[in-house]
């Protein structure tokens, strides 16, 4: 078999990579509807071939590791560090998943649970009745506070004030243009040279937190455990990746909750009946532990069904090492394959009238990991996942339990960096909940 891409678009690249990042949805429903479940877009980082049903999604997510490196690895790896996970592939890659994923699973997860709801709190006893805000600003603060407490331990002091400077200095200096391509990473572009200080300020700072972790010892945050992980052949990690593994936690954490957060207020405060069915949940479970509380059936399909319609990526993408066999096409080494997320979350085979704003189909039925995914899958898929989860419903619940939000933006999707999120940043006013005792 000769290596072949699906049809596609034969536009000039540029044209191809303006048209997806300005008009992401449209354009991708748009070359499905003309080309199929399985078409190519040939961007400025190369073709990249989309594959848009849960089978076709099955056989890219469950493809041997050894078939993938990471999607634009050459721009990545310079801003996000070399010994990143998200730059990583083969082996190496599999080795960090094994030392990253264990604080976001189980009892250690769980254990971030009040960190996550003592956020929320300090950050809403700043509210005033009739206050008009961005939802998107007020979880971008919450979800930077949990971060600060859980990834770095620091929430209080002249420690919390330094990583609070460093880290937003750092997130200030993320341009998206640097991921892009290779080139911009010049002494002559302004935005490459301001991301290496504030860079360099970071490392500075992640070896001053890591020595204050090893002389307290015994720290449940994020940054004492990678400090206590050992490999295989029990050796340390050294400062250097622990700092791009933090960074990786940053960039992939703090926005994609804040995100999913101001999605779910506003679907859930332009649908009386939902709104109701949720606080009746809540009320029930008022005194309920943390995790009872992201447990709840109801509120786990608010969050399903929010990021189902709004997705925070489009789609995720890999880059073939080797060839590769999907959807009957030999893909050549080089190319770069994907799944379209947005397009398998609006088939309405699989979620009928899929505009709507449902969250009872996922108390009907339950998807299944190639239909609803927002978080990728495989063995590439977001690492912090369960996180931005147990994080979206807890606080979710406390605002919702607390507040209501007089919603002053009609909202669409627009692009933040790599990701999709609304475009007014969901304006609203706040009072306290009227029946909230």
């Amino acid at each position: 078999m000769q290596p072949t891409l699906p049809p596609g678009p034969r536009w000039p690249a540029l044209v191809q990579t303006v048209q997806y990042a300005t008009h992401t949805r449209e354009h991708l429903l748009g070359l499905h509807a003309r080309y199929g479940d399985f078409f190519t877009i040939h961007a400025l980082n190369g073709p990249v071939a989309l594959a848009c049903t849960p089978a076709l999604a099955k056989e890219v997510f469950t493809a041997d590791a050894e078939h993938y490196s990471a999607f634009a690895v050459q721009a990545t790896r310079s801003v996000l560090g070399s010994r990143s996970v998200l730059v990583t592939h083969g082996a190496e890659h599999k080795r960090q998943r094994k030392l990253i994923v264990p604080p976001f699973h189980g009892a250690r997860m769980r254990a971030y649970g009040e960190a996550m709801l003592d956020a929320a709190r300090e950050r809403t006893a700043r509210w005033t009745p009739g206050m008009e805000f961005r939802i998107h600003d007020e979880a971008m603060a919450m979800s930077f506070d949990v971060i600060l407490r859980t990834v770095f331990g620091a929430s209080e002091g002249q420690d919390a004030a330094e990583a609070r400077e460093t880290i937003q200095r750092l997130l200030d200096a993320f341009d998206p243009i640097l991921l892009f391509t290779p080139r911009t990473h010049h002494p002559l572009v302004p935005a490459w040279r301001r991301f290496l200080r504030a860079r360099q300020a970071f490392d500075e700072f992640v070896v001053r937190c890591l020595a204050r972790r090893r002389a307290s010892e015994g720290g449940t945050d994020i940054a004492s455990m990678l400090l206590a992980a050992r490999t295989e052949e029990g050796a340390a990690l050294d400062d250097a990746e622990i700092g791009d593994h933090l960074l990786a936690l940053l960039v992939a954490g703090q926005e994609t909750t804040a995100i999913a957060l101001s999605w779910m207020i506003y679907l859930v405060f332009r649908h009386p009946d939902v709104l109701s069915k949720v606080r009746a949940e809540l009320d029930a479970a008022r005194d309920a532990e943390p995790d009872a509380i992201a447990k709840l059936p109801y509120l786990s399909a608010i969050w399903d069904e929010t990021l189902r319609l709004e997705p925070v990526l489009a789609d995720v993408i890999r880059t073939v090492a080797s060839p590769l066999e999907i959807g009957g096409h030999l893909l050549p080494v080089g190319s770069n394959v994907g799944v379209a997320i947005d397009v398998i979350h609006r088939d309405p085979t699989l979620y009928p009238e899929p505009e709507r704003f449902r969250p009872e189909r996922f108390l009907e039925r339950r998807m299944n990991a190639f239909e609803h995914l927002p978080f990728g899958g495989g063995h590439r898929r977001c690492i912090g996942a369960a996180f931005a989860e147990y994080e979206g419903k807890l606080v979710f619940a406390s605002l919702a339990s607390r507040f209501d939000f007089e919603l002053r933006s009609v909202e669409h999707r627009a692009r933040r960096n790599v990701t999709l999120a609304p475009a007014h940043g969901v304006r609203v006013v706040v009072r306290p909940r009227a029946s909230a005792s």
